[in-house]
């Protein structure tokens, strides 16, 4: 039952990136657009260096099987 509200979460997130990437392309003035976004973010060495841990959590915890 935690897996799936885990995965729905997960999910919502998504969408709510989805939700505001198309925000951003539709009214350039309300939200930055996701591309920019991105370069600032990605101009700290702290920022890439979370993207990366959280990813492999991420990866760690969907695709790795359990033993069995």
């Amino acid at each position: 039952m935690m897996r799936v509200v885990t995965i729905a979460g997960f999910a919502l997130c998504a969408l709510a990136m989805l939700v505001l990437v198309i925000a951003s392309r539709r009214d350039r003035n309300r939200v930055v657009p996701f591309g920019r976004l991105l370069d600032d973010v990605m101009l700290s060495r702290a920022a890439r260096i979370t993207l990366v841990l959280f990813w492999w959590w991420l990866a760690w915890h969907f695709l790795v099987t359990p033993p069995a």
